[in-house]
């Protein structure tokens, strides 16, 4: 167990973690909005000179702003040929710019961005969960390097998925990074993210296999050596009170089916959980399952302390 969860309420996220979780996720929100809100100014320069929103067909090259305008996404352009995508900005600029009137330009960017709205929400429900395991990387990346541990990893954007040294600058490694090599007192160990266990029959969001790096395999290693895993864990980084519950139901559901899988088997496996949102309901639950064993470990991702040990434990057994 983690020595820093010595009851439930250990675990439960205080008001003041929640409030820096919801800050946080609106400071990658305007990140990611960002490129929008510069396209939409670059539009404005670019049609600055024009009388009326008819002038904008005389310009072709702001079609494709235009037609998001319109409340196109890019897979649906994929239908569209010259003369339907024509046809769009000219039912946009008669049923909405012209009643507009002298702000039409405003008006177009206002849909512009209305639209963008949809692709950043999608965006940041993706970031999220992101957020959480690059948090939970970085850590193990600043434990590795306070205890001296080398390491090799695998950068996720590179096909051959080949082995890199460790970087003597990590700087934002734990955005790359899908799988963790080194070795401990008790051997190789090879930890990977997001990866589809043949037992289970499912992706389990933390992977850590008693393993040399050889049988990574490109990532295979889940399909082809299951019976390597070590300990299997779920990861919940969303940090809205509201979704807290439901979350855990679902974690606790595949750490479950985790354990149930591998008995079947006559095999072991240890399991855990890290979440972000940890309300009393389900703290009283993990703490409940960690005292009888049923649960070997987990962590609140937002209390510092928490993380570390539960990563110290990652990197030892």
């Amino acid at each position: 167990m983690n020595k820093y969860v010595t009851s439930s309420s250990d675990l439960i996220t205080t008001h003041e973690q929640t409030r820096a979780g919801f800050l946080a996720i609106a400071l990658e929100k305007n990140k990611v909005g960002d490129p929008y809100v510069k396209q939409a100014l670059a539009f404005k320069a670019m049609v600055s000179h024009t009388k009326s929103p008819d002038d904008f067909l005389k310009i072709p090259s702001i079609r494709p702003f235009m037609l998001t305008a319109a409340g196109l996404s890019e897979k649906s352009l994929q239908h569209l040929d010259d003369e339907d995508r024509i046809l769009v900005i000219k039912e946009l600029i008669d049923k909405f710019l012209k009643p507009a009137g002298p702000a039409y330009i405003d008006e177009t960017i206002y849909r512009f961005l209305l639209t963008k709205g949809d692709a950043v929400g999608g965006t940041m429900r993706n970031r999220i969960g992101n957020i959480g395991q690059e948090k939970l990387i970085r850590c193990i990346l600043s434990c590795m390097s306070v205890r001296g541990i080398t390491y090799e990893w695998i950068n996720k954007n590179n096909s051959t998925f080949k082995w890199l040294a460790m970087c003597n600058n990590d700087t934002d490694v734990e955005k790359l990074l899908s799988a963790l090599f080194w070795t401990n007192n008790y051997g190789p160990r090879v930890l990977g993210f997001n990866m589809k266990n043949s037992i289970v029959n499912k992706n389990i969001d933390i992977c850590l296999y008693d393993s040399d790096k050889e049988n990574y395999e490109k990532g295979k290693i889940a399909k082809n050596h299951p019976e390597k895993a070590i300990m299997l864990g779920e990861l919940k980084g969303g940090i809205d009170p509201a979704g807290a519950d439901e979350h855990w139901k679902t974690a606790n559901t595949a750490l479950e089916r985790i354990r149930t899988s591998y008995a079947a088997r006559g095999m072991k496996i240890q399991t855990s959980f890290v979440g972000a949102a940890i309300e009393k309901s389900m703290a009283d639950e993990i703490y409940s399952q960690l005292k009888t064993g049923t649960l070997t470990n987990c962590a609140n991702l937002t209390n510092a302390n928490q993380l570390v040990a539960y990563c110290n434990w990652l990197l030892d057994i």
